[in-house]
């Protein structure tokens, strides 16, 4: 009965919001919002906000947010509650809505403009390819061409709404200039979700595969890491049910807000790694632009195939490294990459050509130009 009526309230405030996009006239100002609050894309745009732009940033939790947007440099950002009547009149006004997985809902806005910030590219299956119900966007940024075609299939979208012109947050792997290099060299260790809690509960591939493959106290990944002098610092999927617990004497967490404490997005701890170690995640299409050695580590890869699917199979073929499927071959894969000897520079460089566009300058100033264009009428 509760959670009847909760949809019902829902349901409710959703309706008198789209009757309120009819009849009360946009400003000029943007709403920003990403799912987790202030994510590396929303930060990345904030760090280059141009000047005179009226802006509200909404949030699901306030306090966590003014904390992260405090230790990030953010401090004159504004910050609104997204529940609030504030944040919902903030909302309605704004002729520009930036988010990443829509804002009370996904739908048209009449005299309004929806930008999406999706956190990925030629990852998971998404959108269409995954039955999931559609998200409305007017225009969304990506890197490539080819993630182009794909994108406008997976939301439904004109391919001419599709601008080719990077993602905000691969500023921030640019921007990294020694982050997480306190001692030694360093390896971002970042699989995707088995079984996720937020959004729409799902379970993909094997989770038991993936949980007991590899232990962050191993020994044997402890004496590799020290006979590099190397930290592995492990970033759990914001999603995941039962992330893996980081206290090793080797191992470091690289959650939000252990990275928040040393003033870190993830995006620059990943754009100073010696060696990133991922999965299925989409990270690994931006980590290309590092041009330095990848491994994926699938355990699960025929059931994960079978279950979510992936953008780009097969796996082994596209991954611009070994993909490694037990303990032995992952510990020999890192020992090789952290000793300089991996042999994959050369798919590295194919795939950033491919997968990246060679348009120079800042991939969130092109964001703000297409924002200013849409404000000054020359967007329809």
């Amino acid at each position: 009965m509760a959670a009847r009526r909760l949809t019902m309230r829902w349901r409710l405030a959703a309706a008198a919001l789209r009757f309120a996009d009819l009849v009360v006239p946009p400003s000029e100002g943007v709403v920003l919002h990403s799912q987790p609050d202030l994510d590396d894309n929303l930060v990345a745009l904030l760090r280059c906000l141009p000047r005179g732009v009226p802006h509200t940033v909404l949030v699901d939790d306030l306090p966590t947010a003014r904390r992260r947007a405090s230790a990030l440099g953010l401090d004159g950002v504004r910050l609104v509650e997204r529940t609030s009547l504030r944040g919902a009149w903030r909302y309605v006004r704004a002729g520009v809505t930036i988010c990443t997985h829509g804002l009370f809902g996904s739908f048209p806005r009449p005299r309004r403009h929806v930008v999406g910030l999706w956190h990925g590219e030629f990852g998971k299956l998404i959108g269409a390819f995954a039955d999931e119900p559609t998200r409305h966007y007017d225009w969304m940024p990506v890197s490539s061409e080819l993630s182009q075609s794909l994108r406008s299939a997976e939301f439904s979208m004109p391919r001419a709404r599709v601008g080719v012109v990077g993602s905000p947050r691969q500023d921030l792997l640019a921007a990294a200039t020694g982050a997480g290099h306190e001692r030694g060299r360093s390896v971002v260790w970042a699989p995707t979700f088995r079984t996720a809690t937020t959004g729409a509960e799902r379970t993909d591939g094997d989770p038991e595969a993936a949980r007991h493959a590899l232990s962050l106290d191993d020994p044997d990944l402890v004496a590799l890491l020290e006979r590099h002098d190397a930290t592995l610092w492990y970033r759990p999927h914001p999603a995941d049910a039962a992330p893996a617990r980081v206290d090793g004497v080797r191992s470091r967490a690289a959650d939000n807000a252990s990275l928040e404490a040393l003033g870190l997005t993830f995006y620059e701890l990943l754009g100073a790694a010696d060696c990133f170690l991922t999965d299925y995640s989409s990270l690994w299409v931006d980590h290309v632009l590092c041009d330095r050695p990848m491994i994926a580590f699938c355990p699960d890869l025929e059931a994960y195939r079978s279950s979510r699917g992936l953008a780009l199979e097969p796996h082994e073929r596209w991954f611009p490294g070994p993909v490694v499927q037990d303990r032995a071959m992952l510990l020999a894969a890192l020992d090789l990459a952290l000793g300089g000897g991996e042999e994959h520079a050369g798919r590295r460089a194919h795939l950033r050509a491919l997968l990246h566009t060679s348009a120079p300058g800042s991939p969130a100033a092109r964001v703000w130009d297409h924002v200013r264009a849409v404000r000054d009428g020359l967007v329809p």
